[in-house]
């Protein structure tokens, strides 16, 4: 019997007490010694599939993964709200 494990890494910021007053929006962690919000997300999918014949000489399995990890940057300027987004995603057959 085959086995997938997954491992979840998560990156948290700390919540200080002069962070709970922050002006960062839902979800958004203000960086230390700035007025700059950042929120990091993602996600992973896995899954195997197994496909049996009658015979059991030609089993086969199927192993499928994708992912996604986002960069959510914000901070206010002198023109107004400046904000970069970035997101990679990748498939694995």
């Amino acid at each position: 019997m085959k086995h997938l494990g997954l491992i979840f890494w998560a990156l948290a910021l700390p919540m200080g007490a002069a962070q709970a007053a922050s002006s960062c929006p839902p979800g958004f962690a203000m960086l230390q010694s700035s007025d700059t919000c950042v929120r990091i997300g993602g996600r992973v999918r896995a899954e195997t599939i197994l496909r049996s014949t009658d015979s059991r000489k030609k089993d086969n399995f199927t192993n499928q993964a994708s992912g996604r990890v986002q960069l959510d940057i914000r901070k206010q300027t002198e023109y107004g709200p400046a904000r970069a987004f970035i997101r990679v995603q990748g498939l694995s057959r």
